[in-house]
């Protein structure tokens, strides 16, 4: 029906990667997203042999980072550099989403945001705290849904052999380095964040990868040690199973154009996919 087709989105973050008569995919992806991609994600990996991701996506690994970002005692960190209007924005954004639970909260003793977060986050480490808060605005907004995640579903139940390229111990260390500087100056500009996330999904539905690439609002992951050093670290991981062929590589969407740059210097075709 026409309503279905318009409803649902297509996926236009894939390329072909040729090279000796092999064929693989390279998908960039969105770790987070309000829309599923499951039809598309289905056909693609469907025609793969294996689904490669960046890191586990099990339930102990990320048991394992939940772990790894609490500390014993309230941590020092952007909490105490952010001004008042900014940490009320945040305690609303934590704060009881259903209205039942909401009612119950106003009968209680009024806290400062300060305080209320001091007692949600305050042990959490940055990294930790910032994604706390950042999933939540996202909840919150209807973004229920994960490309890798799915993904990473599909190739399960479709029994096809899944592949990390990091393990959870080299994406935790990853999250450690997030400047707290950078995350600091995200979350003063958490009233912009509608308009970040609006505009980021608009250019990933478009397949719009260079404005993707190119965008100014500076969120925390993009630097060079979270996307170029990595970048390598994946091609260098992805090289057996692009050899065989018939593989499905999932990547943030940031790292494609990196990705992207090596394996065609290795001499790899790499051509947008629009049939998926």
């Amino acid at each position: 029906m026409l309503w279905r087709r318009l409803w649902r989105k297509e996926l236009r973050m894939v390329w072909r990667l040729k090279k000796d008569a092999r064929s693989s995919f390279l998908v960039g992806t969105a770790h987070f997203s309000p829309h599923s991609f499951r039809k598309c994600l289905t056909r693609l990996i469907m025609e793969s042999e294996a689904a490669l991701f960046e890191g586990p996506l099990d339930p102990s690994s990320m048991e394992r980072v939940v772990a790894a970002g609490i500390q014993e005692q309230n941590a020092n960190h952007f909490l105490n550099e952010l001004d008042a209007k900014t940490l009320s924005t945040i305690a609303k954004v934590l704060g009881p989403e259903a209205p039942r639970l909401a009612a119950f909260h106003a009968l209680q003793p009024v806290l400062e945001p300060k305080t209320f977060l001091d007692g949600t986050i305050g042990t959490m480490k940055p990294w930790m705290a910032f994604f706390a808060i950042y999933t939540a605005y996202l909840r919150k907004n209807g973004w229920k849904h994960s490309v890798d995640m799915e993904a990473y579903q599909i190739a399960n139940e479709l029994g096809k052999k899944v592949v990390f390229m990091e393990t959870i111990e080299e994406q935790i260390q990853v999250l450690e380095s997030l400047s707290c500087q950078q995350m600091t100056d995200f979350l003063r500009r958490i009233d912009s964040w509608h308009s970040y996330t609006g505009d980021f999904m608009r250019w990933y539905l478009d397949g719009n990868l260079a404005t993707i690439a190119g965008n100014p609002y500076g969120f925390p992951t993009r630097n060079p040690h979270v996307i170029d050093r990595r970048d390598a670290i994946f091609c260098e991981k992805m090289q057996e199973y692009l050899e065989r062929g018939r593989a499905a590589v999932f990547v943030g969407v940031p790292h494609v154009v990196g990705v992207s740059r090596i394996l065609a210097a290795e001499g790899y075709a790499v051509e947008k996919d629009c049939r998926i």
